[in-house]
């Protein structure tokens, strides 16, 4: 009985709520999110990698016993060595920076992501939002109609009818107040689940903007190859262009070079032989070596598939340059057109919807009109302030659009 209680006032507890802008969301969920966690760590796993350039191989130590000798550098300790040409480390160093400038492109790239997705879950709360508000009004609204109507049928001015539809009216406001409310609390778990936050975020910013300017837009101008996706593809291109260098290093000669100390084990002697050591020294010389391709069948195929390599990502990066320089100019377009839109709602149809309402309401209470022109009338005043809401969201989405492509 005692956990039922203690599970009931745990899911009690009101959830922490926090006011935040959408610029405050943004650099939150840059802090929090385990996106750019995760692209971080892939970028400094990059940069610890660029370490392993100078990699040789394993050194070897051998010991060689003659039975038939003493000392000499057949009875020896051998240290060697294989070292590949200087080249080869260099071009594998800049193999592994263009590898850790890939993951730089590619977390700038998540991080632009991470920005339109937060803007957008974030202009659509204040959306849902500003609906509810609006249902919130006109619950108001019909509250006072299906008053009235209750009035004038109690006085005889009219029929059971006019109530009837009131209160129909006000039925109907009140499911879609609450269908409203609803995808206000799933946009906010939305934001809370993208900015992983441990709150739910109450918006600061107003969603219809006092005053509507052609200056609030983004300015007109694009290059493609400042954009995260530019930058990614672009070091892909270069990435490649390392990896052909690289593979052309397979051309190149490698070197051994070996040490030899006298090592003799007197116990092994099986036949019996004079097997001193040679009491002049302990060093018994050196070896170098150089090893070259003899045959570059193999290493031509690979320097050709690197080459191929290279061109796929030059072609990869001219087609979505072009592609998003199309893409670019139907989106600001897209923009201009919805603002263009949401001013002539916000500056002429919201403005007459919202005195349509208060002339209907005053002349119905009046009897100038029927309870149906009111009902058509509160009915095209609420459709209109909804539109330019919808209008509004447009003109959201088509900028974080604009941004997302640019980069900003």
């Amino acid at each position: 009985m005692k956990s039922t209680i203690l599970l009931a006032c745990l899911f009690s507890m009101p959830l922490m709520t926090a006011a935040q802008s959408l610029t405050e969301c943004i650099a939150f969920a840059k802090q929090h999110s385990l996106r750019i966690k995760a692209a971080d760590l892939q970028q400094q796993r990059a940069q610890r990698n660029e370490g392993s350039y100078f990699e040789l191989d394993k050194t070897e130590l051998t010991l060689s016993q003659d039975p038939t000798s003493g000392g000499s550098p057949d009875n020896a300790l051998t240290l060697s060595q294989n070292i590949d040409f200087p080249t080869v480390y260099t071009n594998r160093r800049m193999l592994l920076k263009a590898a850790t400038a890939v993951e730089t492109a590619r977390t700038r790239l998540t991080e632009n992501e991470l920005v339109k997705e937060v803007s957008e879950v974030y202009t659509g709360l204040l959306l849902h939002r500003h609906e509810a508000e609006l249902y919130k009004r006109n619950d108001s609204i019909l509250a006072e109609f299906v008053r009235t109507a209750k009035i004038r049928f109690a006085n005889g001015e009219t029929n059971r009818l006019e109530v009837m539809n009131a209160e129909q009216l006000y039925a109907e406001n009140q499911l879609r107040l609450q269908s409203a409310l609803n995808d206000v609390q799933a946009q906010s778990d939305m934001l809370q689940a993208i900015m992983n936050a441990d709150f739910a975020v109450t918006p600061t910013d107003h969603y219809i903007p006092s005053s509507l300017q052609g200056e609030d837009l983004p300015g007109q101008g694009y290059a493609y190859a400042i954009t995260p996706q530019g930058e990614l593809l672009n070091a892909e291109r270069h990435l490649a262009e390392r990896e052909l260098r690289l593979t052309r290093q397979g051309y190149m000669p490698s070197f051994n070079v070996g040490m030899r100390h006298q090592c003799v084990i007197p116990g092994l002697n099986p036949y019996d032989v004079d097997r001193s050591r040679f009491d002049g020294g302990n060093w018994m010389g050196f070896e170098f070596g150089v090893a070259f391709p003899l045959f570059f069948g193999s290493q031509k195929a690979r320097t050709a598939v690197a080459r191929f390599d290279v061109e796929v990502a030059n072609a990869r990066l001219e087609e979505e340059a072009n592609r998003a320089e199309v893409g670019y100019r139907a989106a600001y377009a897209k923009m201009v057109n919805a603002f263009n839109s949401c001013q002539q709602w916000m500056n002429h149809s919201v403005p007459n919807a919202q005195e349509i309402r208060r002339l209907s309401l005053v002349e119905y209470q009046a009897g100038e009109i029927t309870y149906v022109e009111h009902i058509q009338n509160l009915n095209a005043a609420l459709e209109t302030e909804l539109s330019a809401a919808q209008a509004m969201d447009e003109l959201n989405k088509a900028i974080i659009n604009i941004n997302f492509i640019t980069g900003k």
